[in-house]
């Protein structure tokens, strides 16, 4: 019984399964790569070639652009979690421990993208984006600290783009995407277990211990784009993304693991490191844009998008060497269901589709106001909800604001409010089989919201 406890709780839902956007984001996804386009909550984004940040969106817009760009951004999200709840450990005990308070800290996303017109039909650009991440620390004593703890992961991307303009109407694009994906999570690990036989440890004697795990990768997609306009006031963008098939290596460790001694004191503390990796495949994505000028001032915007996130089924922790962590993991194989696992958590995501839709008003040569209204369906099902990914369907309002300046500057700024039910959460520990594993269980409910505010200079040569 113990080793079938300790294995699948050690890292239970410990890794990937956090990656998530805890704001204006689906999944995983950080959508926020351009102020100008948060405005109308990205509806149109890829119909829409106001500046370099097109490229993102749709790479074949750059050859919309008369003059060379430097685009450059930055977007603040605030969330606000508050939880309320219990918790048992793996034999079923009480966890005392707090709310975990304020779980997901100020976050900055910065973008930078340059384009340039080659010649009457060719455009190219570079952008540096972080299209993936998420950070979130509960405090140490959160009575669900056996299932979640800190969360640390960052992607950066560069997209080399180039389009062409077919004729006055059709251009496409094409964009390289090279990405760096590193992260760090954590949980609190208890081993309640080793009270019971063939150890009999004294409860007194058993202390937590801390797991942790660090890796990165880098991987290759492309982004593919049209954009059509089939008449002066109509324009329609089309984008696709490919997946992105990843394999964090790096390092795990667990802390105060017991061996029973046969003597007093009846137990002895060890840590156990070794080298560890997760599979990991993002997404790929594909959206369609609408951007409509009604008259000379105002215009309206669509959007939807789609995104394959049932590639995400299963979360799997593998060790990279034959001791420590993994010699554990080989011996409770049958819990796993494969030798060499450290750890298993199933995710069971859905493909889901986002939409939205915008206006904007040029209220005078130099000021343009924007809103917008998104709607995120989200790929996690309430069965399989983790305090990690307290996700659930969510809606957002944006109100946005461009100022075209002398000298070809031009500042945009945004406002975005998130609109989150409460969201409920019973996780428990599973193996591959979809059994239950002992009796570690975190249940409550969330309250959360979030705001963000981007700005976004343009300039253009």
């Amino acid at each position: 019984m113990k080793t079938k406890l300790f294995q699948v709780s050690l890292l239970g839902t410990a890794v990937l399964s956090t990656i998530s956007g805890q704001a204006f984001a689906a999944g995983y996804a950080l959508n926020e790569q351009s102020a100008s386009a948060m405005g109308t909550a990205n509806a149109g984004a890829a119909a829409n070639p106001e500046n370099a940040t097109i490229m993102y969106f749709n790479p074949a817009g750059l050859t919309h652009l008369e003059k060379a760009q430097v685009s450059g951004g930055i977007t603040f999200l605030d969330v606000s979690s508050d939880f309320e709840g219990s918790a048992t450990n793996a034999i079923g005990q009480p966890v005392t421990g707090t709310d975990g308070g304020d779980y997901v800290s100020l976050r900055a996303i910065p973008n930078l993208y340059y384009s340039t017109p080659i010649n009457e039909s060719v455009s190219a650009g570079i952008g540096v984006f972080a299209p993936y991440g998420v950070s979130g620390e509960y405090d140490e004593d959160f009575l669900g600290r056996f299932l979640a703890d800190e969360t640390e992961v960052q992607g950066i991307a560069v997209q080399p783009t180039v389009a062409y303009k077919l004729n006055d109407q059709l251009s496409v694009g094409l964009g390289m995407i090279f990405i760096h994906l590193d992260g760090k999570l954590s949980k609190a690990q208890e081993y309640s277990a080793y009270s019971l036989p063939p150890y009999n440890i004294p409860s007194a004697y058993l202390k937590e211990g801390h797991f942790e795990v660090a890796g990165d990768d880098n991987g290759v997609g492309w982004n593919f784009g049209v954009m059509y306009q089939p008449t002066n006031a109509t324009t329609l963008g089309f984008n696709f993304r490919t997946k992105i098939d990843l394999t964090l290596e790096g390092d795990a460790e667990l802390t105060n693991v017991p061996t029973p001694t046969g003597t007093l004191p009846p137990v002895a503390y060890a840590t156990l490191s070794e080298k560890a990796k997760v599979p990991l495949t993002l997404p790929e994505t594909a959206t369609f844009s609408l951007k409509h000028d009604l008259d000379e001032q105002w215009s309206l915007y669509a959007g939807a998008t789609w995104t394959r996130w049932s590639r995400f089924q299963n979360l799997d922790i593998f060790t990279r060497e034959e001791a420590g962590i993994g010699q554990i993991s080989t011996i409770s194989g049958a819990s796993t269901g494969q030798q060499g696992m450290i750890g298993h958590v199933r995710e069971r995501w859905k493909n889901v589709w986002a939409f939205s839709v915008g206006v904007s008003y040029d209220y005078t040569e130099r000021f343009t106001v924007k809103a917008g209204y998104a709607y995120d369906d989200s790929p996690v099902e309430n069965e399989y909800r983790t305090a990690r990914v307290p996700s659930t369907d969510r809606q957002w309002i944006t109100l946005g604001a461009q100022y075209r300046m002398e000298n070809d500057l031009v500042l945009d700024g945004a406002l975005g409010y998130l609109l989150i039910d409460d969201v409920p959460l019973d996780e428990h520990i599973y193996n591959v089989n979809d059994q239950q594993v002992g009796l570690t269980n975190v249940k409550g409910t969330y309250d959360l919201s979030a705001y963000g505010l981007a700005f976004q200079l343009t300039k253009s040569f």
